[in-house]
């Protein structure tokens, strides 16, 4: 699929979405929106807490009120740019109430338009770069047919996804992320999600972080912020 096809045809959009299973949803809105957390300077609290919703399925219910505190934000913050972004997270937000299966569902066509305004939004910052990784998570499931047959190896790499980030943006032991292949850190990743999945607690995780800090790339580690990814690993 073109970029412009994407960004420009809601049809498009109905296609990418009707391919993703409805339990996945969420994780899949909530991996296109955070492709911007290293971009937006100033992510408002209620996109923040969106994320918080997202990540517990229990709680997807409370993304009916998580969306009207966005509105709330939309409507009085009407020089926030890009507006794109406020207008996926609404989105989001909305397809994560509507995977809950509570009552009173948003419009069904509200996935539809994630991968349009993702890329509106992604147009703002000039940056091509980010416009691959946004338009590499809108289509996740429309490359990757497996996922779309196994629910378990979706949610996996939905994680997988969540933890590469952390890896990248949050860890970075040699500070190239900036400059650097996005791909860096990426065979740890597999490790991590590993030591996660078998539920490993965060001083196990943040010590095989400092491990590879100061064993595999030779540098000083240091072990309170391989806690603090640790952490964003434990909860991602």
């Amino acid at each position: 699929m073109e970029t412009l096809n994407i960004k420009t045809d809601i049809e498009v959009g109905r296609t990418i979405f009707e391919n993703i299973p409805n339990e996945v949803r969420p994780g899949w809105a909530g991996l296109i929106l955070s492709r911007f957390d290293n971009y937006i300077k100033h992510i408002p609290a209620e996109i923040k807490e969106l994320f918080s919703v997202i990540d517990n399925e229990s709680n997807w219910g409370a993304a009916h009120g998580q969306f009207a505190k966005i509105r709330q934000f939309v409507l009085t913050h009407k020089s926030y740019k890009p507006e794109a972004y406020l207008l996926l997270a609404e989105n989001v937000a909305k397809v994560t109430y509507n995977a809950s299966g509570q009552p009173v569902p948003f419009d069904k066509d509200s996935g539809w338009w994630i991968p349009s305004c993702a890329l509106q939004a992604a147009s703002h910052f000039d940056d091509n770069r980010l416009e691959e990784e946004v338009k590499s998570a809108i289509l996740i499931f429309n490359r990757n047919k497996k996922f779309r047959d196994s629910l378990n190896a979706a949610k996996d790499f939905l994680v997988y996804k969540k933890i590469d980030d952390i890896l990248w943006f949050d860890w970075d032991p040699i500070g190239i992320n900036d400059m650097a292949p996005r791909d860096e850190y990426q065979s740890y990743v597999p490790d991590m999600l590993n030591l996660k999945k078998s539920g490993a607690d965060i001083e196990t995780i943040a010590q095989r972080l400092h491990k590879l800090e100061t064993e595999h790339m030779g540098v000083n580690g240091n072990i309170d912020k391989c806690r603090e990814v640790a952490n964003k690993i434990f909860i991602s």
